[in-house]
């Protein structure tokens, strides 16, 4: 018998919902995949069918996450009208998602598993998502003259890095104390790039 057109996608969906509750709620080491058959009622052979392992599921979940990102910051940026607001607005957006549960455990995922040579080229896959975003934002801005010309590249390492240093502090400042440490360190970095 011939499956319906799109089942599959729908049930894979189903099982990403569900066990990413789990993982938000329990970390990624302490789901386990019989958590995970209980939580979404699909029996472990289709579960196993769409994901071979828990770490393939969990970077479906990641990747879908990162696409949710990306299409709420091109809403969050479409009424701007300059990089500088886009680079302010950004940081924002970046905080609000250190406040998700997910972000948490794929911390938790990254510093557990960073030994294995695999998983930290596909974490790298991963993050090229928010590198994409601040590359197109600071283009924008050398294009359009807000920005000095200088290396794009070298530039979005600097700028990402800054962001991602400053989310280790999330730990211990709130999102308020968060946010102005962003908007200092945006100041800070457009005094050196601004025309």
């Amino acid at each position: 018998m011939a499956r319906i057109a799109g089942k599959g996608e729908h049930t894979k969906r189903l099982i990403a919902s569900k066990s990413r509750k789990l993982f938000e709620q329990k970390g990624y080491a302490a789901t386990t995949m019989e958590e995970i058959h209980t939580k979404t009622g699909i029996s472990k052979g289709s579960i196993y069918y769409h994901f071979k392992n828990k770490e393939e599921l969990f970077f479906y979940i990641l990747n879908e996450s990162s696409e949710e990102w990306k299409k709420t910051w091109k809403e969050i940026s479409a009424p701007l009208h300059t990089s500088t607001e886009k680079l302010y607005k950004l940081a924002e957006h970046y905080v609000s998602d250190l406040q998700t549960p997910l972000i948490q455990t794929a911390a938790e995922f990254i510093s557990s598993e960073a030994a294995d040579l695999s998983v930290k080229n596909r974490v790298m896959e991963w993050m090229k998502t928010d590198h994409t975003v601040f590359y197109e934002l600071l283009e924008e801005g050398m294009r359009n003259g807000e920005f000095v010309q200088t290396s794009v590249d070298d530039l979005t390492f600097i700028i990402y890095g800054l962001y991602s240093g400053l989310s280790m502090n999330h730990h211990y400042q709130d999102g308020n104390s968060l946010h102005r440490l962003y908007k200092i360190a945006i100041d800070v970095v457009l005094k050196g790039i601004a025309k």
